[in-house]
């Protein structure tokens, strides 16, 4: 069971909002959205009931649950979007634990009655049976009960958000005084205008149903129209006698054919570039950060949809985790990024080469990858990158881990078979000294 991180509450995996009295923050948002925007609604009442014509308010309630001020819109469903109107008194910036209370006024059309379907069969009503009811139960019976969401989104970070519903139960109480007038003037007319209304609703369902049966018909009669005497189609006969637009001098015109639609065939390398953010729904693809600054490599990986975690220090970036070209869910798009080195300026980039494994499709030609910056890394910081890269490296005798790399066979930036061992060359660290 998963708990609600503002409320406590707990929710079910398939749930899209916290259930919590006076929450309702959205889940999803709480995970992927910026914390500080964190927000929380309710409306109270949570039931309202109302006659056809009548006008009652709901009082929305949100509360700034981040940790920076925040701006708040309002979205409404467009099916009750003009039955809704909202009153926001007080500044538009809402601050970290204040609530802000705004009005919704809701208005129940007056001829709601008339919009609802007639019971029976095809909507003709009960088909001249009676009842059975009294005339106050007749008088009081519920027109419409539907439930409305009033999504409350921070203005900052649009993922994050929360759900205020209320439900509106609409009862017809225009005859109240039909009950004690059983066979009076009161009930008489409301049974009239019941029968009246029912005669409507009746004239149009019957016109719908010959509307839907004649369009049937029509489109029966083009197809026998359309198609041939020996029961194929013009477009089927002018391929199998290969006379169609589509028809060359090399395709047989004996051979009935059939044509396939055309479909792009994604070209390989396309699928294993760096540049492509995502290789199917849901999954994106890390790019290739290693040699850049932190704040460059920060910067694309935010612009692909990542969060960065900086470990180590240095001016490069050695390694990620996951490596560049692995494919993660977007839900879980964090990325560790390994700093090492005194560099400040970013490497010269070599766009014939990649950082990453590259499969050029071709079953004699190996997957090829480029040694990482490793020349002011440890030994183990320097193992851990060319893991990443697809290569395995190679120490001289006496080596620790605390070791500094001072150079290496082949050197940083060549492009060299996935699998290729590197032999490196260290040096003792410097005393007093230390290494994150």
């Amino acid at each position: 069971m998963v708990h609600c991180l503002l409320c406590g509450t707990p929710y079910l995996e398939t749930d899209a909002y916290c259930p919590g009295e006076q929450c309702g923050t959205d889940l999803h948002g709480q995970r992927m959205g910026d914390p500080e925007c964190a927000v929380q609604a309710w409306c109270e009442p949570r039931r309202v009931t109302a006659a056809p014509g009548e006008t009652v308010m709901v009082t929305l309630t949100l509360r700034n649950a981040g940790s920076a001020p925040d701006r708040y819109d309002v979205e409404l469903p467009r099916d009750v979007g003009r039955r809704i109107g909202l009153d926001r008194p007080g500044p538009p910036d809402v601050y970290p634990g204040e609530t802000r209370v705004w009005t919704i006024v809701y208005t129940v059309p007056p001829d709601i009655a008339d919009q609802v379907p007639p019971s029976g069969l095809f909507g003709l009503g009960d088909m001249g049976a009676d009842s059975g009811g009294s005339a106050f139960e007749e008088a009081s019976r519920v027109v419409e009960e539907s439930d409305v969401p009033v999504r409350v989104v921070s203005a900052r970070d649009m993922r994050v958000a929360a759900c205020a519903p209320f439900s509106v139960r609409v009862v017809s109480t225009d005859h109240d005084d039909a009950g004690g007038q059983a066979g009076g003037g009161p009930a008489n007319s409301y049974h009239h205008d019941r029968e009246r209304r029912d005669g409507r609703r009746r004239s149009r369902v019957v016109a719908a149903v010959l509307a839907t049966v004649a369009a049937i018909v029509v489109a029966v009669l083009i197809g026998m129209a359309m198609a041939g005497t020996d029961g194929t189609t013009p477009a089927a006969k002018s391929v199998a006698t290969g006379a169609g637009p589509s028809a060359t001098g090399t395709r047989s015109a004996a051979v009935p054919t059939t044509e396939a639609p055309v479909t792009s065939t994604p070209d390989p390398s396309d699928s294993a570039s760096p540049s492509t953010s995502t290789s199917a729904p849901g999954k994106l693809t890390v790019p290739n950060v290693v040699g850049m600054t932190e704040a460059q490599g920060v910067a694309l990986l935010r612009e692909k949809g990542f969060r960065g975690t900086i470990r180590g220090s240095g001016g490069t970036i050695a390694s990620t985790d996951p490596a560049a070209g692995r494919k993660v869910d977007r839900d879980k798009a964090e990325i560790v990024v390994v700093m090492s080195g005194v560099r400040t300026t970013p490497p010269v980039t070599r766009p014939s080469t990649s950082a990453t494994p590259t499969d050029t499709g071709s079953p004699s030609a190996p997957a090829t990858t480029t040694v990482p910056p490793l020349s002011g890394l440890t030994v183990a910081e320097a193992g851990t990158a060319l893991k990443n890269a697809g290569l395995s490296i190679a120490l001289p005798s006496g080596a620790s881990r605390n070791d500094v790399v001072s150079g290496s066979d082949p050197d940083s930036g060549d492009v060299v078979p996935v699998g290729t061992t590197v032999t490196v060359s260290v040096t003792a660290p410097t005393t007093g000294t230390g290494r994150n």
